[in-house]
């Protein structure tokens, strides 16, 4: 009976520690999270892709939904969408009458995972939803979703099955904070927070009828903020993400929601026993709690904690079909290995069409990102940063032009980097310096942190990862003079790696 008594006390003091545990939506308390975990400081490299309903008219970009709308758009970005669709389409076709006709009848979510992973993405994504109010998962708060209207499709389901089957993490986007201001509104008519970005008419052509007041966001803002935290409750509850990305604007949400979310998605997690991680554009969450998000940027130097970027795959977000472009695979390594070598995640996005196939032009840029991974990972993955990020002449720099410097920071330069600039990481005894092109042969690079702040650091060897040749180094008061091969490593056009091992 004693040992009993002693098991229930036992049992009930486990259950009140556990209780006391639980995160409160409180910021103070929901600052115990750890904001990076192990498993996303060493993936720095992710991929998702904006799909939707803007997919079917396939112009401007993914906010075709507001732009159609926007009858007197002064910036560049967007203007001519509302012409474009009144040429097209008529005024009398609006955002909703796309939907039945997107029918992604060539989706498939184990061919886009095959291509995302073998691209070299260590975490693997869907949006779930964009500021158009259109849910890609089955949902019972919002009825304009993915699975009861247009394609039919559970996409955040199938995905993050296909993702997890593969022992990878999954990562949904949420763009939905800015849905409220997204589509043009009366004047005065909600009292909602002042956006810099909100478009109001005394007579929007947005239809008013109750039927689409959800999809539209004729709400009230409580009602917008009840429908933005019930929406992340259920991708929480039904398809547990690792990492939920979210886009600017959540700022616009009542903190008490949240906070409330915050609490949610991290219990959550602790009940699965897992580590999971949320990021802020701006400030809308404490950088405690929360990885920093710059879109399409870097920094000035090494971060002391690590931060994400955003890049396109496409020529935009979204799929447009007049500008069939992509990233050039090269140049997406240059930029990756500076990303990483300032304590950095890099995440891309893809932009299928609204069939469901990824454009040939990305899936050739996402191969050969792949091919230059599979061969000198090891100078990505797992990871961190050395005692100086790199060198070489390519300045980083703020545009000051950028509207968008808000949600970014330093962008010029990042297409520039060629194989004058250096970038460096390490994982323990070994550094890599990867130098940002191909030199040409046997030409002769200065590595100047070894006669600076790594100068006291002994070099056992230097070589160079995809070739056989025993090359040329010494250490002087210059720097590590290390002397590139006589034939080009594969794939080294994107970038060559020098590996030092220390002593």
């Amino acid at each position: 009976m004693k040992n009993k008594i002693a098991l229930l006390l036992l049992l009930g003091l486990m259950a009140v520690t556990n209780a006391q545990e639980k995160f409160e939506p409180e910021w103070e308390n929901l600052k115990q999270h750890k904001a990076t975990p192990e498993w996303f400081a060493d993936a720095k490299l992710g991929v998702y892709f904006h799909w939707g309903v803007y997919n079917v008219p396939a112009n401007g970009n993914e906010w075709y939904g507001r732009f159609m709308y926007e009858s007197d758009r002064q910036k560049s970005w967007g203007k001519d969408v509302y012409d474009y669709h009144t040429k097209t389409y008529g005024r009398d076709v609006d955002y909703h009458d796309f939907i039945p006709q997107w029918k992604a009848e060539k989706f498939s979510a184990e061919r886009w995972v095959d291509m995302f992973e073998n691209m070299g993405a260590k975490f693997i994504g869907t949006i779930a939803e964009h500021h158009d109010g259109f849910s890609l998962w089955e949902s019972d708060v919002n009825p304009w979703n993915s699975f009861d209207k247009g394609p039919k499709i559970d996409v955040v389901k199938q995905i993050g099955d296909e993702v997890k089957k593969r022992n990878l993490k999954f990562m949904t986007t949420f763009h939905h904070g800015f849905h409220m201001h997204f589509y043009p509104k009366k004047e005065n008519s909600f009292l909602r927070p002042v956006s810099m970005h909100a478009v109001t008419y005394a007579n929007p052509e947005v239809p008013q009828e109750d039927e689409y007041r959800i999809l539209y966001g004729n709400t009230t803002y409580k009602e917008e903020c009840d429908i933005w935290l019930g929406k992340l409750n259920e991708v929480i509850n039904s398809y547990s993400p690792d990492y939920i990305w979210m886009d600017f604007a959540q700022g616009y949400i009542q903190e008490d929601y949240r906070k409330q979310f915050l609490a949610n998605y991290f219990n959550k997690a602790k009940e699965q026993n897992k580590e999971v991680v949320v990021n802020t554009k701006g400030s809308f969450f404490p950088t405690d709690l929360a990885v920093v998000n710059l879109e399409r940027a870097t920094v000035i130097d090494i971060a002391p904690e690590v931060w994400v970027t955003d890049f396109q795959l496409g020529s935009s977000w979204g799929y447009n079909k007049d500008k069939r472009t992509a990233l050039d695979p090269k140049k997406a390594i240059r930029i990756l290995a500076e990303v990483v070598s300032k304590n950095g995640v890099m995440i891309l996005a893809a932009a299928p069409m609204a069939k469901g196939i990824i454009p040939e032009e990305q899936a050739i840029a996402m191969e050969g990102i792949g091919a230059w991974l599979k061969l000198y990972g090891e100078a990505i993955y797992y990871t961190r940063p050395f005692v100086a990020y790199g060198q070489g002449p390519t300045e980083m720099k703020r545009n000051p032009e950028d509207e968008w410097n808000a949600y970014g920071a330093i962008k010029a330069g990042l297409y520039d980097l060629n194989s004058k600039d250096i970038r460096y990481t390490k994982n323990n005894k070994t550094v890599y310096a990867i130098q940002l092109g191909w030199p040409g042969e046997n030409k002769q690079t200065v590595l100047t942190a070894f006669a600076n702040k790594a100068k006291d650091m002994n070099v056992k060897s230097v070589s160079v990862l995809g070739s056989k040749q025993k090359i040329k180094w010494e250490k002087t008061e210059e720097g590590l003079t290390v002397t590139s091969p006589r034939k080009m490593p594969a794939e080294a056009e994107a970038a060559l790696v020098y590996k030092i091992t220390l002593k």
